[in-house]
C-alpha cells in the first residue's frame, strides 16, 4: 500500500510539475499556453479588494451549452491553484480513458487576513497555550462566508456556466471554515473535501458545534470527504477529534449525507494536500466515474447512469459525450466487438441528439456491420442539422451510387 501510494504522488506531483511548466511562458506554435487567469473583486462586505484565480475546464467553449460544477479552492495563492488544476485535468481526460470525476470551474481564493477570515471564533488558544497573539484577529468566519456567498458566487456564476452545485477543497484552517459552512450555512455547498482541519481551534469548537448540530438535523444534502494527516507525534488530540466529527456524520439521520473519512499515516500535515486531494475527489464523485470494461462488457450500465448520479451527486449528468465516443470506437476497432460498438453509439445519440458527432460515430459502426441503410439515416440526420456538411453529403453520395 505504502508503494502504491507513493508511485500515485508520484504520477500526480508529475502532472502537476507539467502543469507549471506550462504556466510559464513558453510558446508552441506561437501560442501562449496558460492554466487560468486572475482577478480582483471589490468587497463590500470584507471591505478590502480580494484577489482569485479561475480555470476553465477544457471543453467550456467547444460545448456552448455545457454548465459546470465550480470547485472553491482556499488557501488558494497561485501554488495551490496549480497543485488542484493539476489533479483535476488528471482525473477528467477522455484522450487517456479516464473520467473520475466531473470536468469543473475552479476558482481558487487568495488570503488577505487568513486567520481571521478562517477561524469561527476569537480565540488565543491552542492546544494547551491560550496566549497565541498571531490569533489576534481570528474570529470573521461568518464575513468571510458572507463574502463568498453574496458577492464572489455570484459574480462567478453570472460570469460562467455553472449548475449551481459548488464543491469546497480546504486544508488545515480552511478545512475549519469549511466544516463551519456546512454546519452554520449547509447549502453553501455540496461537495466538501476537508484536508487534516485544524480541530484543535478553540479546544474542538467545531467537534463540539457538530455535536449540536448534527445529533438534531436530518436533512442535510451533501457528500463529505476527511482526509487526516499522522499528527499523532503532534498531539494526539487530533486524530481523535477528526475521528469523532466523523462518527458524528455517520450517525446522522440525513438520507442524503454521504461521508468517506482516510488516514494518510505516510503523511504529515504539509505534505498530505496532494493525495488527499485524489482520493477526496475520488470519492466526492465516484457516482461519476464511467469504466471503460464495464461499458465495452455491458452497456445498458449508460442507460441508469443519469439516474445515478441525481440521486448520489445531486444533479442530473449525462455520460460524457467525448468519453463515450472514445469507448465506441476502442470495441469497434481495438476490441472488434460491432454490435457493441453499436449498442454504444445508440446510446450517446440519444443523450446528445443534436450532436454532428454522434450520428457520424453511429454511421462507422453501421457500415462496419453492412447496415447501410442505417448508415444513409444518421448521414441524412447530420444534413437536417448542418444541411452543408461535406463529409455527410459525400458519404451519403457514395452509399447511394453503390446501392
Amino acid at each position: 500500500m505504502k508503494l502504491l501510494l507513493k508511485h500515485l504522488c508520484h504520477k500526480i506531483i508529475c502532472a502537476i510539475v507539467l502543469l507549471i511548466i506550462s504556466n510559464q511562458k513558453i510558446y508552441a506554435q506561437d501560442s501562449l499556453i496558460i492554466v487560468g487567469k486572475r482577478y480582483t473583486i471589490e468587497s463590500k462586505i470584507l471591505k478590502e479588494n480580494r484577489t482569485y484565480s479561475v480555470m476553465l475546464p477544457a471543453s467550456y467553449r467547444s460545448n456552448p451549452n455545457k454548465e459546470y460544477i465550480v470547485a472553491y479552492v482556499l488557501d488558494g495563492e497561485r501554488t495551490k491553484f496549480i497543485e488542484v488544476a493539476g489533479i483535476v485535468q488528471s482525473m477528467h481526460s477522455s484522450f487517456d480513458l479516464k473520467l473520475q470525476i466531473p470536468e469543473m470551474i475552479i476558482v481558487s481564493i487568495e488570503n488577505t487576513d487568513r486567520t481571521r477570515d478562517l477561524t469561527p471564533t476569537n480565540s488565543l488558544n491552542y492546544l494547551d497555550q491560550d496566549n497565541i497573539n498571531a490569533f489576534k484577529s481570528s474570529g470573521k468566519a461568518n464575513e468571510f462566508m458572507g463574502f463568498i456567498e453574496n458577492e464572489l458566487m455570484p459574480k462567478i456564476n453570472s460570469s460562467y456556466r455553472t449548475t449551481k452545485k459548488n464543491l469546497i477543497i480546504a486544508h488545515s484552517m480552511a478545512g475549519l471554515f469549511a466544516l463551519h459552512c456546512f454546519l452554520e450555512n449547509p447549502k453553501l455547498f455540496s461537495y466538501y473535501l476537508l484536508i487534516d482541519p485544524s480541530w484543535f481551534w478553540d479546544r474542538n469548537y467545531i467537534g463540539k458545534r457538530g455535536k449540536e448540530i448534527l445529533e438534531k438535523k436530518k436533512d442535510l444534502e451533501a457528500r463529505v470527504f476527511i482526509g487526516l494527516a499522522n499528527n499523532l507525534l503532534d498531539d494526539k488530540r487530533h486524530y481523535q477529534w477528526g475521528e469523532e466529527f466523523f462518527q458524528l456524520l455517520k450517525k446522522n439521520q440525513s438520507p442524503k449525507l454521504k461521508a468517506e473519512f482516510k488516514y494518510f499515516g505516510d503523511e504529515k500535515h504539509l505534505t498530505v494536500p496532494i493525495p488527499a486531494t485524489y482520493y477526496g475527489l475520488k470519492y466526492l464523485f465516484e457516482p461519476y466515474e464511467i469504466d471503460l470494461n464495464q461499458v465495452t462488457t455491458n452497456p445498458n450500465i449508460l442507460l441508469n447512469y443519469a439516474k445515478k448520479t441525481s440521486d448520489e451527486l445531486f444533479i442530473e449528468m449525462k455520460p460524457d459525450e467525448s468519453f463515450v465516443r472514445t469507448i465506441g470506437y476502442v470495441a469497434l476497432h481495438d476490441r472488434q466487438i460491432p454490435d457493441t460498438a453499436i449498442k454504444i453509439f445508440e446510446l450517446n445519440s440519444k443523450n446528445y441528439p443534436n450532436s454532428i458527432n454522434v450520428w457520424d460515430n453511429l454511421a462507422d459502426a453501421y457500415m462496419v456491420k453492412g447496415y447501410y441503410e442505417k448508415a444513409k439515416l444518421c448521414y441524412k440526420k447530420i444534413l437536417e442539422l448542418s444541411p452543408n456538411n461535406k463529409n455527410a453529403i459525400k458519404r451519403l453520395d457514395e452509399l447511394n451510387k453503390n446501392k
